[in-house]
């Protein structure tokens, strides 16, 4: 077995010594963003791109994702028991004064998206897919609303918040 000596330290060598630059600096990105991350102000400005993409709108994140939890049921679903609930999940967004709360299943290789808006006043939405379908999401005074047939892959929902501005959802693969 041969020994690898550009990477060894020898006694009152410098711990850097026989490493090319860019290791040292993915080295030092590494250390420094674990003792200093990035300040409030480039993350705020960060929010604030993301936001500025759809200019007459505002995004609501993705907060919650019971996939995501690393327990098994960290959500209880809408209905039935845990046994059928192979194949739901729930989401849930928050953004611009609205909050989307989402349960998909899956249903004969396809997806059904049933969910409830809060302050909203809209009576319908859009339903977007990665592929550019735009689906009427219709809305019912509750907020409630169901879309069967959704296709595998990525959506969002848009819908207007109760001061009449616009809100988008994230992207979520479905």
């Amino acid at each position: 077995m041969e020994h690898d000596d550009r990477h060894a330290v020898t006694e009152g060598a410098h711990p850097a010594a026989g490493w090319d630059d860019r290791r040292l600096l993915a080295e030092l990105r590494r250390v420094v963003s674990d003792v200093d991350g990035p300040p409030s102000g480039v993350l705020n400005a960060a929010r604030a791109a993301i936001i500025a993409r759809d200019l007459d709108g505002e995004l609501a994140v993705l907060v919650a994702d019971s996939r995501a939890t690393g327990e098994p049921m960290a959500y209880e679903p809408v209905r039935g028991d845990a046994d059928t609930a192979q194949g739901r999940w729930l989401l849930s967004f928050e953004g611009g004064g609205v909050q989307v709360d989402m349960e998909i299943e899956d249903e004969n290789g396809r997806a059904r998206v049933v969910g409830q808006f809060s302050g909203t006043s809209d009576d319908h939405c859009l339903l977007e897919s990665g592929g550019g379908d735009r689906r009427r999401v219709e809305v019912d005074e509750l907020g409630r609303f169901m879309v069967a047939d959704v296709p595998h892959g990525p959506i969002r929902l848009r819908c207007r918040s109760s001061d009449g501005n616009a809100v988008t959802t994230a992207w979520v693969a479905v």
